[in-house]
């Protein structure tokens, strides 16, 4: 049994409106895993499609005890204590260091979604529904835990996101309760709002696209260094735009780019800003485009 692609959320800010019963549910700082049981075997999936089950023993264990039945897929958040950067930490091939590491750095798998159950596909079904299943065909183990959720309003967004991050949470997620699971889709059914920093940047360049967009992402550098790329934030028509002005500054750029970046062509340093969580390995993970800036 395959991998089903993850439903996406989209970013959205805190003043957003809602329409009906939504839940909302923590974000957690973590990474997005797939979880397929299928007879004894269990199969972890990353959303670049790697198979990393056997990074963590101590999450199939507890799959195989606190799940019944024997076919399955769950959607998840895989987290370890001090987030994201930590969670890097398990990466590794060597089995000496995966048995150490899943004593020492033991991650959790946060389950909050069911897609298939002993055979049937239950992503047509309601996500209140979903969620009903999920309860009852699981059971929190020690490296195991069912994500909780609460029903929230357009008047207790605010609320709700605020009391999130004073838990240590990075955000909300927002989920129509009546919404089906969308495969592969970044849906306007799940939302997410984030607490994010706004970073200055220099734009130093474009990369090519590989569809019918404008341009692939802008390529950025701070303190005179390559700072990775921004690829979201733009609609097609700011995409248009913003090559247009691009073009209009076109230079060499001084800074040495790696040689995996798909340079369209470089400009002179160009004031701007973008929003990000975090900044990991000297890059912005998951950067979101904000705004040139001027003066």
């Amino acid at each position: 049994m395959e991998m089903i692609e993850p439903m996406l959320s989209k970013l959205v800010e805190v003043d957003v409106h809602l329409s009906g019963v939504w839940n909302s549910e923590p974000k957690l700082d973590g990474e997005r895993i797939i979880a397929v049981g299928e007879g004894d075997k269990i199969s972890l999936w990353t959303r670049r499609h790697i198979e990393s089950s056997y990074k963590f023993p101590e999450i199939t264990n507890d799959l195989k005890k606190n799940i019944k039945g024997d076919n399955w897929i769950l959607d998840g958040e895989l987290t370890v204590p001090g987030g994201f950067r930590k969670l890097l930490k398990r990466n590794t091939e060597d089995k000496t260091k995966i048995s150490i590491l899943s004593r020492k750095l033991p991650a959790t798998f946060n389950l909050f979604d069911i897609t298939r159950f002993q055979g049937e596909d239950l992503t047509s079904k309601p996500l209140a529904q979903r969620k009903k299943i999920l309860l009852d065909v699981s059971s929190p183990g020690e490296y195991l835990r069912i994500i909780p959720f609460k029903i929230v309003t357009t008047e207790t967004v605010k609320d709700h996101f605020e009391k999130s991050l004073k838990d240590g949470y990075e955000g909300l997620i927002l989920k129509n309760a009546s919404s089906r699971y969308e495969s592969g889709k970044r849906s306007d059914n799940w939302l997410k709002i984030k607490r994010t920093e706004t970073i200055d940047v220099n734009v130093v360049g474009v990369t090519r696209s590989t569809g019918s967009i404008a341009f692939g992402a802008l390529i950025l550098e701070k303190d005179g260094q390559y700072f990775g790329k921004v690829g979201t934030g733009f609609s097609d028509m700011d995409r248009r735009e913003i090559l247009d002005f691009l073009e209009k500054n076109r230079e060499e750029t001084p800074i040495l780019l790696p040689e995996n970046v798909d340079v369209l062509f470089t400009t002179r340093p160009l004031p701007a800003e973008i929003k990000a969580n975090e900044i990991v390995g000297g890059k912005p993970r998951a950067p979101v485009w904000v705004r040139f800036r001027w003066g």
